[in-house]
C-alpha cells in the first residue's frame, strides 16, 4: 500500500466519487476530510426529520471541513435500493444550496455473518459500492461471542467489516481489549467523534482515548443524527487525536478513510497492547471528577 505526496491513495477507484479537498486545521490537510457514518437520509430512521434538517446538516459538515460524507441509515428502517435515490437526491439539494460536499451511499447494519449473504444476493449497501461495510454489534450490554467468527466470514466473503462506535458500549467501556478480536479478525474500528471530545460520557471517552492511544481505532466519524444534538463534526476529535496520538497518525486515519470511500485496501497498524492495557487509578478517576464535575 502506497500514497502519494497528497495523501490519497494510489490507483483507480471503485464506484467512488472524486471530490476535491479543502485546506484543514488539522494534519492531512491535503487529504479530503471523509466522515463514514451519519444518518441523513430524511425521514427513514431516527437521524434527520425531512429534507430541511438533512440540508442544514450538509451545511454544517460542509463548514467544518468535511467534503465527502456516507448517509448510513439504519438497516431494517430502509429499504436497501431506497438509498441511492435518496443519496441523489441530497446531492442534487446541496448542489442547488452550493454546499461543497458529497453524499455517497451506506447503511448501517448489526453484525453477522449473514450479511455476505445479501452480498452475493446483490442486496447489500457496501460503503459507496465498495467492499467495505459499515456494521455494529448486534447487543448493546454484551460483546458477543460470535463476533470474531462474523468477521472472517465477513472477510471471506469478500467484505471488509467496519465497526461503528464499540467505545459507547459497556463490555468495551469496561474491557476494551475486546475490540482486539475484531481488529485482529481484519475490521476496522470507528470512534464516534463526540465519544472523543466527551459528549458520550466519561466511560466512552475514556474508552475511546485507549483505543485510539493503542492503533486500535483507525476511523473518526459523525454518527451525526441532528444538526446540533448530535452534528456532523469531526475536525474538533480530529484535532484532539492529533494531540493524543500524533499528527502522523491522523493523516493516517484520514487516509485511511479516503481509501475506504475508493474502495482501496487498508493495511491495518499493529495495536499497542499495552497502552491498551494502561488503566487510570481510582485516585485519578477521583482527581478528574473533582476538575470535571
Amino acid at each position: 500500500m502506497t500514497e502519494g505526496e497528497s495523501g490519497l491513495p494510489a490507483g483507480g477507484a471503485c464506484g467512488a466519487t472524486s471530490v476535491a479537498g479543502v485546506p484543514s486545521l488539522v494534519p492531512g490537510a491535503g487529504i479530503p476530510q471523509v466522515d463514514v457514518h451519519s444518518h441523513l437520509i430524511p425521514g427513514v430512521d431516527d437521524g434527520a426529520r425531512d429534507e430541511a434538517m438533512a440540508l442544514v446538516m450538509l451545511r454544517v459538515a460542509a463548514a467544518d471541513g468535511t467534503r465527502i460524507i456516507a448517509a448510513t441509515p439504519h438497516a431494517g428502517e430502509v429499504h436497501p435500493e431506497a438509498i441511492p435515490g435518496a443519496v441523489r437526491r441530497l446531492n442534487e439539494l446541496a448542489r442547488a444550496a452550493e454546499i461543497p460536499i458529497e453524499v455517497i451511499p451506506g447503511c448501517e447494519y448489526k453484525l453477522s455473518r449473514a450479511l455476505g449473504d445479501e452480498h452475493k444476493l446483490g442486496r447489500l449497501m457496501t460503503l459507496n459500492g465498495t467492499p467495505y461495510v459499515l456494521v455494529e454489534l448486534p447487543d448493546w450490554n454484551q460483546w458477543p461471542n460470535s463476533v470474531g467468527e462474523s468477521i472472517a466470514s465477513l472477510r471471506d466473503d469478500g467484505l471488509w467489516p467496519v465497526l461503528a462506535h464499540p467505545e459507547r458500549h459497556p463490555p468495551v467501556q469496561r474491557c476494551p481489549e475486546l475490540v482486539l478480536e475484531a481488529v485482529q479478525g481484519g475490521a476496522l474500528v470507528q470512534l464516534n467523534a463526540s465519544s472523543l471530545l466527551g459528549y458520550n460520557g466519561r466511560e466512552a471517552q475514556r474508552a475511546a482515548v485507549l483505543l485510539l492511544t493503542a492503533r486500535a481505532a483507525h476511523l473518526i466519524a459523525s454518527d451525526a443524527h441532528h444538526p446540533e444534538a448530535r452534528p456532523p463534526r469531526v475536525s474538533a476529535a480530529l484535532a484532539r487525536a492529533a494531540a493524543l496520538a500524533g499528527e502522523e497518525y491522523v493523516r493516517w486515519m484520514r487516509g485511511a478513510a479516503m481509501r475506504i470511500v475508493t474502495g482501496e485496501p487498508v493495511e491495518l497498524p499493529e495495536p499497542d497492547l499495552e497502552a491498551l492495557r494502561l488503566r487510570e487509578s481510582w485516585l485519578e478517576r477521583i482527581r478528574d471528577w473533582l476538575a470535571n464535575p
